[in-house]
């Protein structure tokens, strides 16, 4: 490229290597840049070491990864209270908004079907009693050569339709709210009764309460909605630049309130926004979040090695790219005789650093501030040298 471009390029730069006293160089810029203390003072160049390891323990990686979402009740969260069979509301026993437990009576129904249930249960419980000690006589009297094998058959599938038919009943009433030991008390006492308590599923809060006393249900009806106690889910929005620093089991942090661990990142970028939703589960259960309600969360960064990504960390300030290298990026390494260009591959590591691997070394001092005028120089200007030094330090 002619030099006279280069220059029409870099007139900027003219006012600044002007101050420094460095005369023109050819198009072909060298990759050690010569500078002298003094010329590296006047220009404001200053410079940060490269480090081996990212300070961590959970602290903030920056301003510039915050991702913004939704608070949202996972799977399986809210349950729903429906009545098994239809009958009348005799009480309400719990409120909107209240703490229950697991079994914590929510209404009482008065119920003629229940009552029928139970009868039934009952009827079949004891066919299956008759049918299971008619098969063990007939068992005994086979072995004995009294009956043929055919009224033994017969016995043996008697049996096994009455015990089916008193399980299937059975799970009637514990699909209703009998537990094995209302079950049992039942059948000692042999005293069905037309009154239901319905009582919730899981622990958590009672969320609407579509009913009240005296009001007539129908079989399947809605009778309450409980949310259950539990880490809840957040619903978040990361863009096509934050994705890269973001992976499965990043843990985020909701200002004064909740951390969250990442479990799911979608593979699909919206077209429409340019961002990919991620899904992050509460860690622990404070009470701070809510549901739909909008929160915001920020990146917390463990501490990150430089064997566990290959490189050394610098500033992402430091990173430069040459006229017409798109691709190709370069941090200022300093060096006794002023600065090299370093090509270097980078690699974001949030909070405002990036990964790099290349020719550069923990503790070497690259280059932060002051870049227009080395990279005015790198691209013509600046002092004379013999000969391109390649890499030199």
């Amino acid at each position: 490229m002619p030099a006279s471009l280069h220059l029409n390029r870099c007139q900027p730069c003219w006012p600044i290597l002007a101050l420094l006293g460095w005369p023109l160089l050819s198009a072909a810029a060298p990759q050690q840049l010569l500078l002298s203390p003094q010329q590296i003072s006047r220009a404001g160049i200053a410079t940060t070491p490269a480090v081996a390891t990212l300070a961590g323990n959970d602290t903030p990686a920056g301003n510039d990864l915050v991702l913004s979402g939704t608070v949202v009740a996972p799977p399986g969260a809210s349950a729903m209270v429906s009545a098994m069979p239809g009958g009348v509301v005799q009480a309400v026993h719990v409120a909107t908004l209240q703490q229950v437990r697991a079994g914590t009576p929510l209404l009482t129904l008065f119920s003629q079907s229940w009552l029928e249930w139970q009868r039934e249960y009952l009827e079949k419980s004891s066919a299956a009693r008759l049918a299971s000690a008619r098969l063990a006589r007939d068992e005994a009297l086979y072995g004995d050569g009294i009956i043929a094998r055919a009224r033994l058959d017969a016995s043996r599938d008697a049996a096994q339709l009455a015990v089916l038919a008193a399980r299937e009943r059975e799970q009637a009433l514990r699909s209703a709210g009998l537990d094995t030991t209302a079950l049992r008390r039942l059948r000692d006492s042999h005293a069905p009764s037309p009154l239901l308590t319905v009582r919730a599923s899981q622990a958590g809060t009672v969320l609407e309460l579509p009913v009240q006393q005296g009001q007539r249900v129908e079989a399947g009806e809605l009778l309450a909605r409980t949310a259950a106690s539990g880490p809840l889910w957040v619903q978040l929005q990361a863009s096509r630049a934050q994705l890269p620093l973001l992976s499965v089991g990043d843990l985020l942090q909701v200002e004064g309130c909740a951390k969250l661990r990442v479990t799911a990142i979608s593979p699909v970028v919206d077209a429409a926004t340019q961002s990919a939703q991620l899904r992050a589960q509460q860690v622990g259960q404070e009470p701070c979040l809510k549901v739909n309600a909008f929160v915001e969360a920020r990146l917390l960064r463990p501490a990150q090695k430089a064997g566990a990504v290959g490189g050394v960390a610098v500033p992402a300030a430091a990173l430069v790219r040459r006229m017409g290298e798109a691709r190709q990026e370069y941090v200022f390494v300093a060096n006794a005789r002023g600065f090299t260009a370093v090509p270097v591959q980078a690699t974001p590591a949030g909070g405002g650093m990036a990964w790099v691997r290349g020719a550069v070394a923990p503790g070497d001092a690259v280059a932060v501030r002051g870049l227009a005028a080395l990279k005015g120089s790198w691209s013509g200007l600046g002092p004379a040298s013999d000969a391109p030094v390649q890499g030199g330090k």
